[in-house]
């Protein structure tokens, strides 16, 4: 796999049955894939919180949808 470093990027997903906003830090170019950080709500809210409180995970293609999908696809595709 090749996964490539993204910034600046949220995305909508489902995660312990909310949806919740979430900050992309990597793409996956094979699967469409992406690795995000969360609880953060909002994305200004990251300085609040420390590396301890954030979770990682990763979600397929199928479980987010960026919340401008035209910049999304120009920063991981282009």
């Amino acid at each position: 796999m090749a996964w490539k470093s993204v910034t600046g990027q949220v995305v909508l997903a489902r995660l312990d049955g909310q949806v919740r906003e979430v900050v992309v830090t990597a793409w996956d170019s094979y699967t469409g894939a992406v690795r995000v950080d969360w609880p953060l709500e909002n994305p200004t809210t990251a300085s609040r919180y420390r590396a301890s409180r954030v979770r990682k995970t990763e979600l397929d293609e199928a479980r987010y949808e960026p919340l401008d999908p035209v910049v999304f696809r120009a920063n991981t595709k282009g």
